[in-house]
């Protein structure tokens, strides 16, 4: 069995090797997209200097819009942290976002994530910058599902059978082949679980009938697929209403009064949502719908309410991105990707080394 899983696990491994590279690397670096755009641009993200108290939202959305070229905010995410700007979303533009200094009404910087650097390697990340997303996306979890058996396999031949120090640890004095042969199966074992929660979860973007079965597996309702294709219905584009943002001072400070421990609270027409910091997966909201005219709370829905499918994506998408233990399990996450992306590395490096030999051996 251990042979046959051995020749499986090289001979699956070698044509995918690259996009497995690929895959993990850029992995890595989006895992920390957030605060490496932070550290980047501090004065987008925190205000100069703190204030009594910010400027009401009623008066503070128009002084945005004010400064704002052809476009008005749709909701607002207040966070916490009295240092941090609030970030408002822009009615035009895909996932455009205005900074702004709540003391001062200033905008700091306005976000554009398809013009940013990240959006590069989210697309390579997700179907190798294919701007079809046909053979790209499809190319990328093809890859992930092969490396799904490719760490199952492997692990179990690193298995051993009798406990053993040196399976454990990584020989640097033992020569540059078995130092290699150390970090591909040392690490490998190591980075298997981080790396096939990854995997697993990846998936859920790449294939329907994959997404589908993880949905009826944890009793969700399969979602029915829309009608025209990606994009939807492309005829006649319905003017929105005009959004009334009087009373969105008045719930976000309902919601500061009842849940005093709230990570930040995003405020849009008509209903609000509230992250809590002690929510285990960071889209872990409670929704909260509201009266526009009188900013009454008119109805609550807890997360652990509201329907299966947004409750498995949560999941689906915290354990994806590491997000679920707070910096740590970030940390673990972008170190055991760059392992995954190290294994292709050595183990070609083995596989070439024994083809080298072979030869010579024959030779003589």
């Amino acid at each position: 069995m251990r042979i046959f899983l051995k020749k499986l696990h090289k001979w699956l491994s070698i044509p995918v090797g690259i996009i497995i590279i690929i895959v993990c690397l850029t992995g890595a670096i989006l895992v920390f997209q957030d605060e490496i755009q932070e550290v980047a641009n501090p004065g987008r993200y925190f205000v100069s200097e703190v204030k009594n108290s910010p400027i009401p939202l009623e008066e503070l959305i128009p002084m945005v819009n004010a400064q704002l070229d052809s476009n008005t905010v749709t909701d607002v995410k207040i966070s916490h942290d009295p240092e941090r700007t609030y970030a408002m979303t822009l009615s035009k533009g895909f996932r455009v976002s205005a900074f702004v200094d709540q003391y001062t009404g200033k905008v700091t910087g306005i976000y554009e994530f398809q013009k940013s650097p990240f959006y590069t390697i989210m697309t390579l990340h997700r179907w190798l910058m294919d701007g079809s997303r046909t053979w790209g996306k499809y190319t990328v979890g093809i890859s992930t599902l092969i490396f799904v058996f490719i760490l199952i396999s492997g692990f179990i031949v690193w298995m051993p059978r009798r406990l053993n120090k040196s399976r454990f640890k990584i020989q640097f004095k033992k020569g540059k082949k078995r130092l290699f042969y150390d970090l591909h199966n040392v690490l490998g074992a190591y980075a298997c679980l981080v790396l096939l929660i990854c995997a697993l979860t990846g998936m859920m973007w790449s294939f329907e009938w994959y997404r589908n079965g993880i949905f009826k597996i944890f009793g969700a309702e399969v979602p029915k697929t829309q009608q025209g294709g990606h994009g939807g219905g492309r005829g006649e584009k319905k003017e929105k209403p005009a959004i009334n943002f009087t009373n969105w001072q008045k719930v976000s400070n309902t919601l500061r009064a009842s849940n005093p421990d709230y990570e930040y609270i995003r405020v849009q027409d008509g209903s609000a949502s509230i992250h809590l910091k002690s929510s285990i997966t960071s889209r872990d909201t409670d929704r909260y719908d509201f009266d526009k005219q009188s900013g009454d709370i008119t109805k609550t829905t807890l997360f652990k309410d509201q329907e299966g499918t947004a409750k498995v994506w949560a999941w689906v998408y915290s354990l994806h991105v590491g997000n679920y233990w707070g910096i740590w399990s970030k940390i673990f996450t972008c170190i055991f990707a760059l392992i995954g992306a190290s294994l292709p590395i050595t183990g070609y490096y083995i596989f070439f080394v024994k083809r080298k030999k072979k030869p010579r051996r024959a030779a003589e």
